[in-house]
């Protein structure tokens, strides 16, 4: 076994058939010819525990002499390649290590600079940049899986300066290599939240521009959200209100809100007036917090006053069992309550964010799409429209079919 550079290593190399440099016989031309060793990196020690097969094949030479000639310089250059090169037929990369080139100092480990580590400088950026906690959130969860495909591919110790839009697009393809679930709304969702990081460099000078946006987006299908069927809607109320009232009333309240669960999750009692029927909430997108009212229902003030009971001054709505009190719950804890007492145990398969689309779905029916857009707090009705609307096109089929604008 040899050893090879980043804790990799390979067998020796050896040539099939067993007699090629002896062989005579033309009928040996019809057998496989091939130079193979099998390659280790620790780091698909899981996904190739045997090594992977490094074959290179001779059968497009059609002469005895030209296979040999052939398979005696493969003998040659293969350790070369593996050796001085660095090359990885694993991810097909080169990791030329660079003896003279000085370790880094600690300063690059702590401090934004051009000369920090590529994976070092994202994590930091991910540590330095002011977005809403659920950002926050996905971004590390990006990073943790685009780390480890970095690494696989030899890239984290590049310094981000030196990092080219192509080594982006490798490790962003080493993902949808080694992820099942990878998908072109998950390229397109990673590409956007390293973005973000990259922005961040910039401000610091570390990188000159943002090379993530020079990365095409790919084209993904869009889904069309699935909501409740009216009688699903029926015995999710019956179930939750008999068996869960906290959460029902919760349930309630955000499906006729039109907008997040983290709205009503960070929702004061102060910021509530049942007298002008409105509450104000803080939006966070991106790095932009604003102050936005909504309105409360006439169908749902009952619930609202239900709500309030036991509240004091200075509490959230929702707090610890959603109830008045005086800390705030994490959003995933709604998820949790659905997915334990209404898809397994009603056997439903709609997500709880799915109540959002059928409320402002219904308000577009009953009213226009402009309210639900003002419902939902949009400037403008094309993201009701495209994202939340999911009866819009089917309405607007059937009054196309009942226009009465005769020829003649």
């Amino acid at each position: 076994m040899k050893n090879l550079p980043n804790g990799c290593s390979c067998t020796e190399l050896w040539v099939s058939p067993e007699n090629w440099q002896t062989t005579t016989s033309k009928a040996s031309l019809k057998k496989q010819w091939y130079v193979q060793c099998d390659y280790y990196d620790p780091l698909f020690k899981e996904k190739y525990p045997k090594g992977f097969p490094f074959r290179r094949k001779l059968n497009k030479i059609k002469t005895l002499e030209g296979r040999r000639a052939a398979a005696k310089l493969l003998l040659e250059e293969i350790p070369k390649l593996f050796e001085e090169m660095g090359y990885n037929p694993i991810t097909k990369q080169y990791m030329i290590e660079t003896e003279s080139e000085p370790e880094p100092e600690d300063k690059y480990l702590t401090e934004i600079c051009p000369d920090t580590p590529f994976l070092t400088a994202l994590d930091l950026a991910h540590k330095s940049i002011k977005v809403v906690e659920s950002t926050y959130n996905d971004i590390k969860y990006m990073l943790d899986r685009f780390k480890v495909a970095a690494q696989q591919l030899r890239f984290e110790e590049i310094k981000i300066y030196d990092i080219k839009r192509k080594h982006i697009r490798f490790t962003l393809d080493q993902l949808e290599k080694t992820e099942e679930s990878f998908s072109a709304h998950k390229f397109n969702k990673y590409r956007g939240y390293l973005s973000t990081l990259y922005k961040e460099l910039m401000e610091y000078e570390a990188v000159e521009s943002d090379i993530i946006l020079e990365i095409k987006k790919r084209v993904h299908e869009t889904q069309i959200r699935e909501i409740l069927t009216e009688e699903q809607r029926k015995y999710v109320n019956e179930h939750l209100k008999n068996n869960f009232p906290d959460f029902w009333r919760f349930t309630i309240l955000f499906f006729h809100s039109g907008g997040r669960i983290t709205e009503l999750l960070n929702l004061k009692v102060d910021d509530i007036s049942l007298v002008n029927q409105r509450y104000r909430v803080l939006i966070k997108k991106g790095k932009q917090n604003k102050w936005v009212e909504r309105v409360i229902k006439d169908v749902a003030m009952d619930i609202w006053i239900k709500s309030l009971y036991g509240a004091k001054k200075g509490d959230y709505l929702f707090s610890r069992g959603l109830v008045p009190g005086p800390t705030t719950i994490r959003r995933e804890q709604i998820d949790r309550r659905w997915r334990t007492h209404v898809k397994k145990k009603l056997n439903v398969t709609a997500d709880f964010y799915s109540l959002k689309h059928l409320n402002l779905d219904q308000t577009a029916a009953m009213l226009s799409l402009k309210d639900a857009a003002a419902m939902a707090n949009h400037t403008s009705t094309k993201m009701v429209e495209k994202h939340y609307a999911v009866g819009e096109k089917e309405r607007q089929f059937e009054r196309l079919k009942t226009l009465n604008n005769k020829f003649a």
